[in-house]
C-alpha cells in the first residue's frame, strides 16, 4: 500500500516514534547533581566538571540521533548503519541512570573512607568512559550525516501552506492553555466521509495485490480529543461518529441500524498520505482531497510494540463530506440551532468532552493538527519549543513527488493514476 501511493506522487508524512533519548539520562545527570553534595569539595569540583561536560555531550547527540532516526525512518538506507550504531549508544546512555544509581549508592553506604574513595573514583571513571563512547562516535555520525545526502535544513518547501500551519498551531497552542485534565477538544469539528479498504488475493491473471476502497460512511463527525494520561503529558486520540443526517436511508427501527463509531490513539498513526484528488482511491466522481491514514494497533503508548503483528496495521480515508441533494435542501429550511441538532449523536456519546463550537471541512487543516499533536506526543513538549529541524519534518514532505494545488494540476495526478492498478474496476 505504502509503494501504490507513493507511485500515485501523494504526499507523505513518517511519523516518528519517540524522541530518541529517554529521560532517563536527565534523571541521571541530577543524580550526580545530588551525589556531589555529598562528597568532599576537591572530589565535587572534579565529578562537577565531568557532569557539565557530559551534560552537554549528551544534548548534543541526542539530537543528532533523533535526525538519523527520523531520516532513516524516511526511507534513507545510508544511514541504517549509522543506526545501528547510534542505537547501542542510545541504549547506554538510558542505561546510565540505573549504574550512576548504583554507584552513589556505595558512597552513601560506605562506612570507610577508603570504600568511600573507590566509589567516588568509580563514578568518575564511569562518566569518563561514557564520555569517551560519545567522543569515539560524534565523527562517525558527523560523516554518515554528510554522504547520506539527508536533507536537515530547517526550511519548510512551497507545499507547506503557512496559513493553514498558523491556523493549526493556534489551535494547538490554545487548547495547550485550556487543557487542565478534563478531555478538550482541538480544533474544529471535521464533517468527513470515511473509507476503509480491503484486499483482493492475486488471482492467476494478475500477480499483484489489488485494493479496493469503500464507503463506511456518508458523514463522519470527526475530532481530535487530548484527554488526560498518567504516563504521557500529551495524550490524543481520532475519534469518529456517525452521523445519519446524511441523505441516505438507515434502518432505525428497533435499533437495526445504529450510528458507528471508532477511535484510536494518535500514537497508532504511522503515516499520512493526502492527495489533492479523491481519484487517489479511484473514486472518480470525488476530486475534493483526501487523507489517506495508515494506523498500527501494536503500538500500545510510546515506544511500545505488543508485538509485530502485520494484521494489526489498517489503512483508511477521510474525504471532505459532501452534502447531497436531499440533506443540503433540508438543512437550507433548517435554523442554526438544527443544524447544531445535526450533530446530537456524536456529542451524546462525549458528554465529558469540553467540545468545540467551530465546524470546518478542511482536511488539510486535520492534517496540519494531526500532525503538530503527534509532535507533542512523541516530544512530549508543546510546538512551542521543539527545535525548527525537527518541526520541519514533521511538515516537509517525505514524498519527493508530493502534489499540492499549488505546484501540480489534476490532469497530472490523473496521468500517474493511470499507470497505479487500485481496483478490478
Amino acid at each position: 500500500m505504502d509503494e501504490i501511493l507513493a507511485k500515485a506522487g501523494s504526499q507523505a508524512v513518517t511519523f516518528a516514534i519517540k524522541s530518541g533519548v529517554s529521560i532517563a539520562s536527565t534523571y541521571a545527570i541530577k543524580t550526580i547533581t545530588g551525589f556531589i553534595l555529598k562528597i568532599p569539595k576537591d572530589d565535587a569540583k572534579r565529578i562537577e566538571k565531568l557532569r557539565i561536560k557530559l551534560q552537554n555531550r549528551i544534548e548534543i547527540v541526542s539530537y543528532a540521533i533523533d535526525l538519523i532516526r527520523l531520516v532513516a525512518a524516511r526511507g534513507n538506507t545510508n544511514l541504517e548503519s549509522t543506526l545501528r550504531l547510534t542505537s547501542d549508544l542510545r541504549v547506554e546512555i538510558d542505561q546510565f541512570d540505573d549504574k550512576i544509581h548504583e554507584l552513589t549508592e556505595k558512597v552513601e553506604g560506605s562506612r570507610t573512607a577508603k570504600t568511600q574513595k573507590d566509589s567516588i573514583n568509580a563514578v568518575e571513571l564511569y562518566i569518563k568512559d561514557l564520555l569517551d563512547r560519545i567522543e569515539e562516535i560524534t565523527p562517525f555520525i558527523n560523516l554518515s550525516l554528510t554522504t547520506s545526502g539527508a536533507n536537515l535544513s530547517s526550511n519548510l518547501t512551497n507545499t507547506v501552506s503557512p496559513g493553514l500551519l498558523l491556523s493549526a498551531s493556534n489551535y494547538v497552542v490554545k487548547n495547550n492553555d485550556m487543557f487542565a485534565g478534563e478531555d478538550v477538544q482541538v480544533g474544529p469539528t471535521f464533517e468527513t466521509t470515511y473509507f476503509s479498504v480491503f484486499y483482493h488475493l492475486p488471482s492467476e491473471k494478475h500477480n499483484n495485490i489489488r485494493v479496493t476502497w469503500k464507503e463506511d460512511m456518508k458523514r463522519g463527525i470527526t475530532r481530535i480529543i487530548r484527554r488526560k494520561d498518567e504516563t504521557n503529558k500529551f495524550n490524543y486520540v481520532l475519534r469518529i461518529d456517525q452521523s445519519f443526517d446524511d441523505g441516505r436511508y438507515h434502518n432505525t427501527e428497533n435499533d437495526e441500524e445504529k450510528p458507528r463509531s471508532l477511535e484510536m490513539n494518535i500514537c497508532q498513526i504511522v503515516k499520512l498520505f493526502f492527495s489533492v484528488s479523491g481519484k487517489l482511491l479511484k473514486l472518480p466522481e470525488r476530486d475534493s482531497p483526501v487523507l489517506v491514514i495508515k494506523t498500527d494497533k501494536n503500538i500500545k503508548g510510546k515506544g511500545i510494540h505488543s508485538n509485530s503483528s502485520t494484521e494489526d496495521i489498517e489503512w483508511f480515508a477521510l474525504g471532505s463530506y459532501e452534502s447531497t441533494d436531499s440533506d443540503s435542501s433540508s438543512d437550507e429550511d433548517s435554523s442554526d440551532e438544527d443544524n447544531s441538532a445535526n450533530y446530537e449523536d456524536a456529542n451524546s456519546s462525549n458528554s465529558n468532552i469540553i467540545p468545540s463550537n467551530e465546524r470546518s471541512s478542511s482536511i488539510s487543516l486535520l492534517e496540519y493538527i494531526l500532525r503538530l499533536v503527534s509532535l507533542q506526543f512523541n516530544d512530549d513538549m508543546s510546538i512551542l519549543e521543539v527545535k525548527d529541524e525537527r518541526l520541519s519534518v514533521y511538515l516537509n514532505d517525505e514524498n519527493p513527488n508530493a502534489i499540492r494545488e499549488t505546484n501540480s494540476s489534476i490532469n497530472k495526478i490523473d496521468e500517474k493514476l493511470e499507470r497505479v492498478t487500485l481496483s478490478d474496476s
